[in-house]
């Protein structure tokens, strides 16, 4: 009998958790793993509503922390988080960067078509607004940013700005590397120093919902993200693992592995 676990991650995840779903069930052929991609928020509505969660991987920790002493069915929504990847964020372009892009000012030329993410429920918007300001003070044009800010296209998630430039109707935009590198056959992509590239604070966790059907098979798929196969993944995936891992709460397994 086949079993299934539901996995639900962020969108910026998409890329690493569909190369760890494809892991784990070679190893496990008796497993299914169901992945369900949004807003880490949003996401974590539905666990508090009482959707089934197996594993839930949000791009910020107090997406977590916010589950923490709140009841479902009598149990406590979530009760720890491991921190297991950084990530940051990355300007991408229409491949061969027709424009020639290197630096955040360039993205207030008028002929430069950019789109950021300004859903008001998407940790995305902020930390683009966030981004651009710091790039532009590096480059020592601060008060750039605002105008770079207003012109940008509008797009609801992460997925919408990857789509807009893969399809050509904006000619930048900026995403996360672990979204930027699962379409770098269509795109090219721009990273930028590690002091404004938000990577200190973009920090990817997992935990194991009480809504929870399978425990014992979330436990090995949390095993393999940690593990150095899981780490391999990670890096290819634009996500770079922490090592060791961040561990708040009382982890109610052992979390070691070779």
């Amino acid at each position: 009998m086949q079993l299934v676990i539901e996995l639900f991650h962020a969108d910026s995840l998409a890329g690493p958790m569909s190369e760890l779903q494809k892991a784990f069930e070679v190893k496990n052929p008796n497993v299914t793993v169901h992945l369900t991609s949004g807003r880490s928020k949003e996401l974590a509505k539905r666990i508090l509503k009482g959707d089934t969660c197996d594993i839930f991987t949000p791009s910020d920790p107090q997406v977590v922390k916010s589950m923490i002493g709140k009841s479902i069915d009598g149990k406590e929504a979530a009760a720890w988080y491991i921190a297991f990847s950084a990530n940051e964020l990355v300007v991408i372009t229409k491949k061969g960067n027709p424009f020639g892009i290197r630096h955040m000012i360039d993205l207030a030329k008028n002929e430069v078509a950019f789109v950021r993410v300004t859903g008001e429920k998407d940790m995305a918007s902020e930390r683009t607004i966030e981004f651009i300001q710091k790039a532009t003070a590096e480059e020592g044009q601060s008060d750039a940013a605002q105008h770079i800010i207003d012109r940008a296209a509008k797009a609801d998630t992460i997925p919408s700005v990857l789509q807009s430039v893969q399809s050509g109707k904006a000619d930048a935009g900026v995403v996360y590397l672990s979204s930027a590198v699962t379409i770098t056959d269509d795109v090219d992509i721009i990273s930028f120093p590690a002091k404004v590239n938000l990577s200190e604070k973009i920090r990817n966790v997992v935990t194991i919902p009480c809504t929870a059907k399978n425990v014992k098979t979330a436990d090995s798929f949390i095993r393999l993200l940690l593990s150095a196969e899981g780490q391999q993944i990670l890096k290819k995936t634009g996500q770079p693992p922490i090592v060791p891992p961040l561990m708040e709460g009382t982890i109610p397994f052992d979390v070691s592995v070779e």
